[in-house]
């Protein structure tokens, strides 16, 4: 009876170092956890949200009458699974039908956009967070390729390892982008106050003004002024006007004051909770005067409130980061060449309540400290107000140029 224990024993341990040792040593590591997208006027962008680094091969599959399927581009990530889930995405642009996603092979998932008319693609991948970002532009009279008879072998687009010297620059303007500017207070809230009783309304009204102009002629976005006049918006209002015009970005333009006559420079945040005393001064001074006037719009449900809004600034607080730095590098860069001793204070996170509940990437512009002697004499100035709408213009288009962002908000 020991005998035959051991046997069945010895027989359990063979078939399980078997098993072990089927399991190919190139097993699946990363993951693709979903597809996003975004549709503009001539060229679509999909995003596959991935977990790790992954290798891709990319082809045209011709249309098949006889199967009901349209002309197709699709790419085959190489050491890939799919998270459960993830199957189909309907587009329905002039370009794209659906994105399908399916485990082609054991170790190999596929992407598969159902195509509306002939497409030019530029893949490339990005690696904070990783993900792969597939632009399909508009190709007029264009003959969609026939896939080569090994599709899956086949190296259409170069893989992330080996990027080709077109795909690194930063990604052109493929669309009209959707711009919410923000100029902070009005009405009844003035905001801050100068040394010589200006107020921080007027001054950021006048920037934004000029910054919307920049926009409009350089880059011909439709610009969103969430005031136009000296009126009294809230915070709540402000945000909820971005949100339903499907902004793409969302910048609240501000000057700042401080007790301490020496403080000055220019400082650009996001939203993230924080500790620093400075900023919490400022928060409250940007946040507190919705909760004093009559008809306060903070919300009564204050933890839902922020439990939601928490979900959605994760989804894009990297690029809220990456478009304050883009803002805060430009704005100090150009009106440095101007001025003398512009100070830099850089991209920081504060818990501003006007970039909570956006949703797209948000931040919040201070241009200069209306309390201090030089920096608010020139923001006095139209020259001055002028370099710094430039500045911001820039930082702005910077951004959206940035092949690091996933275009998808």
């Amino acid at each position: 009876m020991a005998g035959g224990r051991t046997v069945v024993a010895l027989l359990c341990l063979a078939l399980s170092f078997v098993g072990a040792v089927a399991v190919p040593s190139g097993a699946a590591a990363t993951t693709i956890e979903r597809i996003r997208y975004t549709s503009g006027r001539d060229y679509t962008r999909v995003v596959i949200d991935v977990d790790g680094r992954a290798g891709y091969q990319a082809a045209f599959l011709r249309p098949e009458p006889a199967r009901n399927r349209p002309s197709r581009f699709y790419l085959d990530l190489d050491g890939v699974r799919v998270a459960p889930g993830i199957s189909e995405t309907a587009i329905g642009d002039a370009r794209v039908r659906t994105v399908r996603v399916g485990q082609y092979t054991r170790h190999t998932a596929r992407v598969v956009m159902d195509l509306a008319s002939p497409v030019t693609p530029k893949v490339f991948s990005l690696d904070s967070p990783p993900r792969i970002v597939i632009d399909l532009s508009d190709k007029k009279k264009a003959v969609v390729p026939a896939a080569p008879s090994a599709p899956t072998r086949t190296v259409a687009v170069a893989s992330p390892r080996r990027l080709s010297p077109i795909a690194r620059p930063s990604a052109p303007l493929l669309r009209t982008y959707v711009i919410a500017i923000d100029p902070g207070h009005g009405g009844r809230d003035p905001g801050a106050r100068g040394l010589k009783g200006e107020s921080e309304k007027a001054i950021v009204s006048d920037i934004s003004r000029r910054v919307s102009e920049k926009l409009r002629r350089g880059m011909r976005a439709e610009v969103v002024l969430t005031r136009r006049t000296d009126n009294y918006v809230s915070l709540a209002e402000r945000k909820n006007l971005a949100n339903r015009k499907n902004a793409d970005i969302f910048v609240s333009i501000h000057a700042n004051a401080s007790r301490n006559r020496k403080a000055h420079g220019i400082e650009t945040y996001y939203l993230k909770n924080t500790n620093d005393r400075a900023t919490l001064r400022l928060a409250r001074l940007e946040n507190g005067v919705d909760s004093l006037l009559k008809g306060s719009d903070v919300s009564r449900d204050a933890d839902l409130s922020y439990i939601l809004s928490d979900m959605v600034q994760g989804y894009k607080e990297s690029d809220s980061i990456l478009l304050a730095r883009h803002i805060q590098k430009e704005l100090v860069r150009h009106v440095s060449t101007r001025y003398k001793m512009v100070r830099d204070l850089g991209a920081k996170q504060g818990p501003f309540y006007v970039l909570d509940g956006t949703y797209m990437p948000s931040v919040l512009v201070e241009t200069a400290f209306l309390t201090h002697p030089e920096e608010g004499g020139r923001i006095r100035s139209e020259a001055y107000r002028e370099a710094l709408a430039e500045g911001i213009y820039r930082g702005i288009k910077r951004y959206l140029e940035d092949d690091r962002i996933a275009g998808v908000y």
